[in-house]
């Protein structure tokens, strides 16, 4: 049985964004921490990989893991409770799939002799080609931007998390059209200087978006657009790269959106996002380094599949007990690794705890438009 002098000790099996939040906040108030993750890397879901480690990624999600017997070691008033796979429910299906393929000479178009020195040769890019140049680049399991207003970037600010990483402005928002790519005018000075409007577009838009801060409607979000008669194009615009809501979204859903978008230009460039330098995976790197700092211990590949639970008599009360159950033998090294975890400190159960953090993930059927950004070169 601890006392109430011992300090409550955090264990998670799971090292992704909330978690890593929770853990660095423990920590800097004085709670002890311990991180454990089966996986080689941090960040779970959230990481980011060159494209060799996104290959060796899916190898890794291509085995079945192997079904584990402790059951039959367990003794009198002992329970296993195992844990769930977090990525069971995210993750399915995956596999490497790729096609290379050449025309044959008799299937080419013959270009005449004038449009074979006026058009430029596109070069291919292969998948050998890929492979050799995968360290130049870095693939996020996670798509997502940041608001430069919004409550991460607060966060990373208030609790001086951002120094542990660097970012930079996106400079460009470009929306899918017509089969063509064409920039979204985000700011005054875009909207002015945007050949892909007319004179009278721009006033428009202009209007709107000056207006819309106190527009209040609970119709849908696309038929607000089309009842102020701005134009198929600008309802393109405000509703797919700016809003970035649904056709079906309401009125008010869009407008916050909106709202939120415009509050965020001009505080770091003249797009509202920003996105880290090496990939959307640093930003729980960055809260485990926090959480490291003020004295959590991580160990990655190890993991913990049970819970051994079973109950302690003392002084005519019950204590329940659990013990974290690691496997005999991770994937990298012959060791394993077990600690123990009580589940609370107090010897009536108003003071015991119960600690659940859950992800969210994108609704069934929700098939969002295509965005495209892009982020100006590193040197």
């Amino acid at each position: 049985m601890l006392s109430d002098s011992v300090p409550l000790c955090f264990c998670t099996n799971y090292i992704c964004l909330a978690e890593s939040v929770v853990a660095a906040a423990c920590s800097r108030v004085g709670q002890r921490v311990l991180h454990v993750d089966r996986r080689s890397y941090y960040a779970a879901n959230w990481a980011s990989f060159t494209f060799t480690g996104l290959l060796t990624w899916i190898q890794q999600h291509q085995v079945n893991a192997a079904l584990c017997s402790d059951w039959l070691l367990l003794e009198d008033g002992e329970e296993l409770i195992y844990l769930s796979n977090p990525d069971a429910a995210s993750i399915r299906n995956l596999q490497d799939a790729h096609m290379e393929g050449e025309e044959s000479d008799a299937d080419k178009p013959h270009p005449s002799a004038a449009q074979s020195q006026s058009e430029p040769t596109r070069k291919k890019i292969s998948y050998a080609h890929l492979v050799k140049e995968g360290r130049r680049f870095n693939i996020d399991l996670v798509s997502k931007l940041m608001y430069s207003r919004g409550s991460l970037v607060d966060l990373l600010i208030k609790s001086n998390v951002s120094r542990y990483a660097e970012f930079k402005n996106v400079s460009r928002v470009l929306t899918y059209r017509h089969g063509n790519i064409e920039q979204v005018p985000c700011s005054r000075a875009d909207v002015f200087a945007s050949r892909q409007l007319s004179v009278v577009e721009k006033r428009k838009l202009m209007r709107f978006l000056t207006s819309c801060v106190e527009e209040t409607e609970h119709s849908r979000a696309l038929r607000f657009l089309r009842d102020q008669k701005l134009g198929e194009n600008l309802e393109h615009f405000l509703l797919h790269s700016i809003a970035m809501v649904t056709e079906d979204a309401p009125t008010e859903d869009g407008l916050a959106a909106t709202r939120h978008f415009l509050r965020s230009l001009g505080r770091y460039g003249n797009t509202p996002f920003l996105f880290p330098v090496y990939g959307l995976g640093e930003i729980p790197q960055c809260f485990c380094r926090m959480c490291a700092v003020f004295g959590g211990i991580y160990c990655l590949r190890h993991s913990v599949h049970c819970l051994l639970h079973y109950f302690l008599l003392w002084k005519n009360s019950v204590t329940f007990e659990f013990q974290l159950l690691c496997p005999e033998e991770s994937e990298n090294e012959g060791n394993s690794f077990t600690a123990s975890m009580w589940a609370g400190l107090g010897r009536t159960p108003e003071l015991w705890r119960r600690f659940s953090i859950n992800g969210l993930y994108p609704p069934p059927g929700y098939k969002p438009d295509i965005y495209l950004f892009n982020l100006r070169s590193i040197h």
